[in-house]
């Protein structure tokens, strides 16, 4: 294993104050202190990294076949949610008073961030850059993490419902992608910092980084089965569990549990690589893994260690994005009549 450690001993950078939300989203923030942190940073393919569009669905030979209600998708209740103006809707993280947060892409092809809960959303972005993702849920006091820039750079942050203002995280030197995914109820973040050239699509070397609020500084971890470059956190919960996944020496990509010092390697059966999400605070881990034809579906893995295929009944492809303690879940699938990712959040029943 490799862990080295970056001490800052300056405050945080980039307080600046955000744009005001509308009126209307003003009603949300009394729920604020029931959010339970949970983060997620969704892989839409096999072959893609990061946290923007995914490819077009129909540029393969063979299109995927229509997903049906299978048991486990039958335990949920699921609710399409429509960002105006989106070319593509991603969600990454729902918490226990049912906000989600996540980006879209619009027209223009540039990068949006969203909130929504209970049919309403609104757009949130950084102030003067091209490109923001909220990456996460929003943690109990507030807090969402969240990257911005361009295609050129990306930086680590934080936002705060309750001051509306943007906190960046010191940029790691040599590295002109910085990306924040995850937060939890003690301000630990999780996130990938990397090569630029394209927003949120880190390249190598890319590292896995683990932000400490009390020391202000960053560790760097790899798992041990990883090649150097290959490792890519995506979320933790308040028992610090960490999850995300790594590409092997062959180039193949397979989910892991970060338990302290100890790993645990996820591959769901039958997958082409498995790429894990997010996990809630009673240990349940979703995402996405890619049949033996490379189409994404989504999964749940319970702290057991059984993992099960959820899917969007009629949906082309669909990925699992979030989590929330009750068993929640939020993410996007590809609809038939439209070939666009639309998110949907699956409630459980």
């Amino acid at each position: 294993m490799i862990r080295t450690k970056i001490t800052r001993t300056f405050a945080l950078a980039g307080f600046v104050p955000a744009s005001k939300l509308g009126h209307s989203y003003c009603g949300l923030l009394p729920v604020l202190a029931l959010c339970v942190a949970s983060a997620a940073w969704s892989q839409p393919a096999s072959t893609f990294r990061g946290r923007g569009a995914p490819p077009n669905v129909f540029s393969g030979v063979q299109q995927p076949a229509l997903a049906v209600a299978t048991p486990a998708s039958a335990q949920y209740r699921f609710v399409s949610i429509s960002i105006p103006g989106s070319t593509g809707t991603f969600p990454y993280g729902i918490n226990n008073a049912g906000l989600v947060t996540g980006l879209y892409s619009d027209a223009s092809n540039n990068i949006n961030g969203f909130v929504w809960q209970n049919g309403t959303s609104h757009t949130l972005d950084n102030p003067g850059s091209v490109d923001t993702a909220l990456s996460g849920s929003v943690n109990n006091r507030g807090v969402n993490m969240a990257f911005y820039g361009d295609l050129t750079t990306a930086h680590a942050a934080m936002y705060s419902f309750w001051s509306g203002a943007w906190t960046t995280l010191p940029d790691i030197s040599g590295m002109p992608n910085n990306e924040g995914y995850g937060i939890n109820n003690s301000g630990v973040a999780v996130g990938v910092a990397g090569g630029g050239g394209d927003f949120s699509v880190p390249s190598a070397p890319a590292a896995s980084w683990i932000w400490e609020p009390n020391s202000q500084s960053y560790s760097f971890f790899v798992v041990p089965e990883a090649e150097q470059y290959g490792t890519y956190a995506e979320a933790l919960n308040d028992k610090g569990q960490i999850v995300g996944f790594y590409l092997d020496t062959s180039g193949v990509s397979h989910g892991f549990l970060k338990e302290g010092e100890t790993y645990t390697t996820i591959d769901v059966p039958g997958a082409t690589g498995t790429f894990p999400f997010n996990i809630n605070n009673s240990g349940t881990i979703v995402g996405q893994w890619a049949n033996l034809s490379g189409w994404a579906e989504g999964f749940v893995r319970t702290s057991d260690g059984v993992s099960t295929v959820v899917d969007v009944p009629g949906g082309l492809e669909s990925v699992i994005g979030g989590i929330d303690d009750r068993g929640d879940i939020c993410g996007y699938w590809v609809d038939p009549k439209t070939g666009v990712w639309t998110a949907f959040v699956g409630l459980k029943l």
